[in-house]
């Protein structure tokens, strides 16, 4: 069978943008053009999916309507707020990114290509979308749905994630962003990746340029990308304490990198006898359970006890204020397995 025919940008094009306008989902970051509004969208939905990310969304921009408003915010205010979305170090680099907005653009955000990625936490895909769909500049962008989509609308070959097809992805999406509607276009090939040309079992019978496609015309869209394996996550056994003083639990500020500064139950690393710097009745084990992270997956045996006096650091917190304060969603996993409600696998 001959080798089909790499799609023409143009045609890809013009299929792309009409069937964008025509059936993109309603979201709510896509009913404004505000640059604001569009980064804080673009940085939550970094490894998260759409129906988690959009009602932080509502409740951040409420909180935190402008750049500048985020910019005076406290660290544990923005994470709190961010609590249980997971992937902190997005919060705190957006944090940083609007102080620099406050301090070199005097809290306006730039509508420069360049001065965008100059910003803290703003790479080449932050600035590409925040630059085209806010400002209408033709600068490309390359996430996981447009690097799938390309590679298989182009038949590209090798591992996207290698310098010399990651380098010809970037090129191949600057000129699809050459166009009049720039943000319609990126957002088109975003659009389809994720509603159309799955990672398996791709629509591909509903696909507007099903027509142009290389890989649909070799009949297995699936091996594109040819990504080599991920490793898989590494095994990792903690130990966590729900110390509690009546109605309030013993919580400390981690110094763990994956949750640095937030509110963790007191978390050791796994030993026979773990031992808890504070005075309390004997600690018994009430459950496990199982918290998976992106390269890690944490098996966490729970332990519970009463103070019987003043813990040396941290601080108690009654549960109607878990809400407010910045906790991830292992503390809130920790203290559901000590309830007995918890459910035994459990994300970020």
């Amino acid at each position: 069978m001959p080798t089909p025919k790499e799609p023409d940008v143009d045609a890809a094009r013009a299929l792309l943008v009409p069937w964008f306008r025509a059936n993109a989902r309603a979201l709510p970051w896509r009913q404004t053009r505000d640059p604001w509004a569009v980064w804080v969208s673009e940085v939550m939905l970094q490894q998260t999916r759409v129906d988690t990310v959009v009602p932080y969304y509502t409740r951040f921009l409420q909180r935190f309507p402008t750049v500048g408003a985020l910019a005076d915010a406290a660290e544990p205010d923005v994470l709190a707020l961010w609590s249980g979305l997971g992937y902190y170090r997005r919060a705190r680099l957006l944090h940083a990114g609007a102080r620099a907005v406050v301090d070199r653009h005097g809290g306006a955000i730039p509508g420069d290509a360049k001065a965008l990625r100059d910003l803290p936490g703003v790479g080449d895909y932050t600035a590409g979308a925040v630059g085209s769909i806010a400002f209408g500049l033709s600068v490309p962008l390359v996430d996981g749905n447009v690097e799938r989509v390309l590679t298989r609308l182009h038949g590209l070959r090798g591992d996207p994630r290698a310098a010399p097809l990651k380098k010809r992805l970037w090129a191949l999406a600057a000129r699809y962003a050459e166009h009049a509607a720039p943000g319609d276009v990126n957002q088109s090939l975003m659009e389809l990746g994720a509603t159309v040309c799955a990672p398996t079992s791709p629509r591909c019978l509903v696909c507007p340029v099903r027509s142009l496609c290389v890989a649909a015309a070799e009949g297995d869209p699936a091996r594109y990308p040819e990504k080599t394996a991920a490793a898989a996550p590494r095994d990792e056994r903690w130990c966590a304490l729900v110390a509690r003083d009546g109605d309030r639990v013993w919580l400390v500020e981690s110094d763990l990198g994956r949750w640095q500064g937030m509110l963790l139950t007191p978390l050791v690393e796994a030993r026979d006898a773990p031992t808890w710097e504070a005075p309390m009745s004997a600690p018994r084990k009430v459950a496990k359970i199982t918290h998976v992270l992106t390269h890690a997956r944490m098996e966490v045996t729970v332990y519970e006890a009463h103070l019987t006096g003043a813990p040396p650091r941290g601080r108690l917190v009654a549960r109607d204020e878990l809400s407010s304060l910045a906790v991830p969603k292992i503390t809130r996993s920790v203290l559901a397995a000590a309830d007995g409600d918890a459910h035994p696998r459990r994300r970020r």
